[in-house]
């Protein structure tokens, strides 16, 4: 709505008054009327003349004064279109502000700083041409005055300041080594253009990269011409430039500012140049040893990494030994030498007659009393001699002989490095393996090695005990038709039961046993449930015996899972002094 304000005056009540459809007058109402209300389209206080007149300019800026974007004053009561010039650059609420920018508060803050509530007006300066274009410039070499004119054909001799290479022998004594390397050849002496093959020079070839006068001009990482005076370029777009290198305003480029340009010297001699390139010395002439550098080839230089006769062993790519024959190997650990030092039995007290028994809680074989003396048929281990020397053995090893002295050339049959021949010697992957000062072999994994005696690490690893799984009180008997010692369950006397006694209030879950009997003799102070071990675990022949001494309370016998006792589920001792033996055959439980 439009507002008009008109004085008083004589005729002032010929104007009609206003409304949103006609033009008239207003004035502004007494304090009566503003007590009692008035009419807007005659009379208005001046609240509603402010908010009438602030509704009109909805929209509108409102300078704040300047802004310290180093040091900033809080803005989170800003209101909507407050206008800010800044006076000191500076980061702020997530954008990096140049002196002169302006910063506009798009809406209300209401108390709380919103980053999304801030608009930047970047009134940094762009750049207006590029060698006197606009738009998306693209500069050729004709664009930038002061580059040299560099030839790109005739001699490279014509150039002032040719180089003088150093001289390399290709002929002589090092060209008579069987499979000598090829080597370029390389004149050390004489102009460049004697050189078979000279390379063919660009016109760029003899200026150096740079923004200096004569200078070549390279693009930079991001392919950007660096700062240089474009004001002679033609042609450009008419479009406006809107950086250049990333950068705006009065640019000046840098040498780093254009990438891929090679630096190339235009005046002087090529000695001068920074960075020529230094040629390794090659001897042509005189013994192998002689030669600066030469690698330190073992004994195993000459041979050929594989597993047939005579190769070098490399360790794969897990760093173990190949599958190759061992059995030569001496000094290798000879598992244990006796039962109690395998890592699943246990030997505590072995008396005479004693067998190993073996207890799943434990997971070991344990010695124990058990009427097995009448067994016979003892193994008869393999002897392994641990005296004498190697050259004892069958079939000792020949090693090639390989000269360390002497001139590379006087060396017979020149050995022909294999694929070891480059690699280090360690236990590493693919490393060469190197016996140590004692001539053993290092640490390595030698589980692919083949011919050589397993090492025993468990009873059931012994060639002739058959043991692989052993149920709960099984003993190691021997089998005189397989001819092994077997694991079986326990048959005929051993030593005395073991006895519970207690007085239990709740229910009794019993343990995997140790023996072949077990004891319980309860006086319980309730009416209590005895879970059995399941018979698998207990083991054909073993026994419970369950005693109740209490009066009033019952002990009940419950067998585990669906197990029976005499195809009983449960069974009762319900009086006092009541007993129970019970036998299993490994799968239920019968009373005897």
């Amino acid at each position: 709505m439009s507002v008009l304000f008109l004085p008083p005056s004589a005729g002032a009540a010929s104007v009609p008054d206003a409304s949103e459809t006609v033009s008239g007058k207003i004035r502004i109402a007494t304090s009566a009327e503003a007590t009692a209300g008035t009419n807007d389209l005659t009379a208005m206080t001046p609240a509603k003349t402010k908010s009438v007149v602030d509704a009109a300019v909805v929209g509108g800026v409102t300078y704040q004064g300047t802004f310290d974007a180093s040091a900033p004053a809080d803005l989170s009561n800003a209101e909507k279109g407050d206008l800010y010039i800044i006076s000191v650059a500076g980061t702020y609420q997530g954008q990096t502000w140049a002196v002169g920018d302006h910063l506009l508060i798009n809406a209300d803050m209401g108390g709380t700083l919103d980053p999304a509530k801030i608009d930047k007006v970047d009134n940094t300066d762009s750049v207006t041409s590029v060698a006197g274009r606009t738009g998306a410039v693209t500069l050729s070499t004709a664009d930038i005055s002061g580059l040299a004119t560099v030839a790109s054909t005739g001699a490279y001799s014509d150039l002032t300041g040719a180089p003088t290479l150093a001289t390399v022998a290709t002929t002589g004594a090092y060209s008579d080594l069987s499979g000598t390397p090829s080597l370029a050849t390389v004149a050390t002496t004489g102009a460049y253009s004697d050189l078979t093959g000279t390379p063919t020079l660009g016109t760029a070839a003899a200026e150096d990269v740079g923004t200096l006068a004569g200078n070549v001009v390279q693009l930079d990482g991001t392919a950007k011409l660096p700062a240089v005076d474009g004001s002679q370029l033609t042609n450009l777009p008419a479009a406006p430039v809107t950086s250049v290198a990333g950068k705006t305003g009065a640019v000046t480029l840098v040498a780093g500012d254009i990438s891929g340009l090679a630096t190339v010297a235009t005046t002087g001699a090529y000695s001068d140049l920074t960075g020529t390139p230094t040629l390794a010395t090659v001897a042509t002439t005189g013994a192998y040893s002689d030669l600066t550098g030469t690698p330190t080839l073992g004994t195993a230089a000459a041979e050929d990494v594989g597993t047939l006769a005579g190769n070098v062993v490399q360790l794969d790519g897990s760093a173990r030994l190949p599958a190759v024959d061992g059995s030569q190997l001496t000094n290798l650990p000879s598992g244990a030498s006796t039962l109690g030092a395998l890592t699943d039995v246990d030997v505590t007290g072995a008396v005479n007659t004693n067998v190993l028994k073996y207890n799943s809680t434990s997971g070991n074989w344990e010695d124990g009393a058990v009427a097995y003396s009448e067994v016979t048929g003892t193994p008869t281990l393999a002897t392994v001699a641990t005296t004498g020397a190697y050259s004892d053995l069958s079939g000792t090893p020949s090693l090639a002989t390989v000269a360390t002295t002497g001139a590379y050339s006087d060396l017979t049959g020149t050995p022909t490095l294999g694929t070891a021949a480059a690699l280090d010697v360690g236990t590493s992957a693919n490393n060469v393996v190197q016996l140590n000062g004692s001539a053993q072999l290092p640490a390595v994994d030698g589980s692919l090695l083949t011919g050589i005696t397993a090492t025993v690490a468990a009873l059931n690893d012994i060639g002739d005990v058959s043991a692989a799984a052993p149920n709960n009180g099984d003993v190691i008997a021997y089998n005189s038709t397989s001819g092994d010692w077997e694991a079986t369950a326990q048959s005929g006397g051993g030593s005395a039961p073991s006895v519970t006694v207690s007085s239990p209030a709740t229910d009794q879950t019993l343990t995997s046993p140790s023996g072949i009997e077990e004891v319980y003799i309860y006086t319980p102070s309730a009416n209590i449930t005895v879970n059995l071990v399941a018979a698998a675990t207990c083991g054909s022949g073993f026994k419970y015996n369950i005693k109740n001494r209490a009066s009033g309370f019952t002990v009940t016998v419950d067998p585990n899972s669906t197990e029976t006792i005499d195809g009983a589920t449960t069974f009762d001792l319900d009086t006092q002094e009541s007993s129970l033996t019970l036998v299993t055959d490994g799968s239920n439980w019968f009373i005897i």
